[in-house]
């Protein structure tokens, strides 16, 4: 399975998840977590720092909530920020990435809400990289 699917499979596991609508373990490609490594630590990353993600979005969110978004667009935008601070990939494949999955998920215009939400996200992690190298 290449990137692209196993993308597409994370974003479905964490729609499931959303709000403990299904429990991770009960939730449909639960088994890829075991058979791909990459699913597993986007996965993982979110459960573990799923406050921090929220935090991140929600910074970007203009005269909107976290809430207040269509569930695809929120699981999206979880997914690709929770890759972006995995730094396991360049920010532009991500976040080209998320376009072209909401773009088969979400509604007609729903990619120029994620583009425009995920474009400022290479310069916070320019930022964090500094900051963490200031302060070694």
């Amino acid at each position: 399975m290449n990137r692209h699917e196993q993308r597409k499979k994370i974003f479905q596991i964490l729609f499931q998840i959303d709000h403990d609508a299904v429990k991770l373990e009960e939730a449909a490609f639960y088994d890829l977590i075991s058979d791909y490594s990459y699913i597993k630590d986007v996965v993982s990353y979110y459960g573990s720092n799923k406050d921090d993600v929220n935090v991140h979005i929600s910074r970007y969110l203009k005269n909107y909530t976290l809430e207040r978004i269509s569930k695809a667009e929120r699981n999206v935008l979880r997914m690709a920020v929770s890759e972006l601070l995995l730094q396991e990939s360049p920010p532009r494949v991500i976040i080209n990435e998320a376009v072209k999955i909401i773009k088969l998920y979400g509604d007609k215009d729903s990619y120029k809400f994620v583009n425009g939400v995920l474009k400022n996200f290479p310069e916070l992690l320019e930022e964090m990289d500094e900051n963490s190298d200031g302060k070694q």
